[in-house]
């Protein structure tokens, strides 16, 4: 059984970038969850720590690799699942992981400078790719804040 999962966390060591056989790229990361209390002498703690492996696959891959490092504060989203396995003594064990659809830095720890795709032009032809031409009114009453 699968479920879709939003977590907020750590990296725990740098991405792992690999190809399949069919050349198709494999970021594996090590996530850190946890809850962090303030104590009275107002040091922080961090409670019910938890660890996911995490896995992105094709250009999200690539683009992992390329930008993320051990220590980044990341938001991921994708399905978790639990995997049994056998460890080297032959005990049954369980690991959390995660299959991302996206993947990022979090803005509200860290701040990133964004470096723009091949193809998609400056800031200012992608504003002028989706505005809608002189006149024409699609959000009714009520226009968006920006």
């Amino acid at each position: 059984m699968s479920t879709n999962v939003t977590l907020t966390g750590t990296l725990g060591r740098d991405p792992e970038l690999r190809f399949t056989a069919s050349g198709k790229a494999v970021v594996t990361l090590s996530v850190v969850t946890s809850k962090s209390i303030k104590n009275d002498d107002g040091s922080w703690e961090n409670q019910e720590e938890t660890w996911w492996r995490v896995s992105a696959w094709e250009k999200l891959a690539e683009n992992v690799a390329a930008t993320l490092l051990k220590g980044d504060p990341v938001v991921v989203v994708g399905r978790s699942f639990m995997e049994k396995y056998e460890d080297k003594e032959g005990n049954e064990r369980q690991s959390l992981k995660v299959n991302a659809y996206n993947i990022g830095l979090d803005l509200k720890r860290r701040t990133a400078q964004v470096e723009r795709s091949v193809g998609q032009g400056s800031p200012q032809a992608a504003r002028e790719a989706i505005s809608e031409p002189a006149g024409v009114d699609t959000w009714g009453e009520e226009k968006p804040p920006f």
